[in-house]
């Protein structure tokens, strides 16, 4: 009986050696990366994917150019401010709708006017006090990323203004 157990232990640990040795205790985790640019890993903003629920935000990118960092940097800008002046011009003519219909001014004419006037008072604030967030180089393909952003109380306090000064000045109130 002694034997067989002896046997039975032996074969034990004989198997926990052999499991234990052919497991592997460093596990490989595969990194997926959640923004590839050009073959680089890049930062979550710079595919689009931040967001921040108290600013408008947009992301410009620009390719190297030989006049220099400074100039490249100037175009990633002004394409991300387009984008962003984009942005606020849907929340403009969504917030115009909104009031219009409310207030029972319905007109398709009158929306288009209030909606361009209040688009221009905002783009040009817009470009004032948008501020550069991040940036970011693809090593791969010399292109510079840009992230800007706009706190939003600023934008829909400065949409009601607008929208009410537009109304008053079409003599719609």
């Amino acid at each position: 009986m002694r034997t067989k157990k002896g046997l039975f232990i032996t074969f034990l640990a004989c198997s926990t050696l052999v499991f234990t040795a052919c497991s592997s205790k460093d596990e490989q985790v595969i990194e997926v990366p959640n923004c590839i640019i050009a073959g680089a890993k890049a930062p979550a903003w710079a595919c689009g994917t931040y967001s921040d629920e108290s600013k408008f935000l947009a992301v410009g990118s620009a390719p190297m150019s030989k006049l220099g960092y400074d100039f490249t940097r100037k175009e990633a800008l002004a394409n991300a401010r387009a984008s962003l002046v984009q942005q606020i011009e849907v929340e403009v003519k969504a917030k115009v709708e909104t009031y219009m219909n409310t207030a029972g001014l319905k007109e398709n004419e009158s929306v288009q006017k209030v909606t361009t006037m209040v688009s221009k008072q905002t783009s040009k604030l817009t470009l004032k006090e948008s501020n550069q967030l991040s940036f970011w180089e693809n090593p791969n393909d010399n292109y510079l990323y840009v992230l800007i952003g706009m706190t939003k109380s600023n934008i829909d306090k400065k949409i009601d203004d607008e929208v009410q000064k537009a109304l008053d000045e079409l003599d719609l109130i």
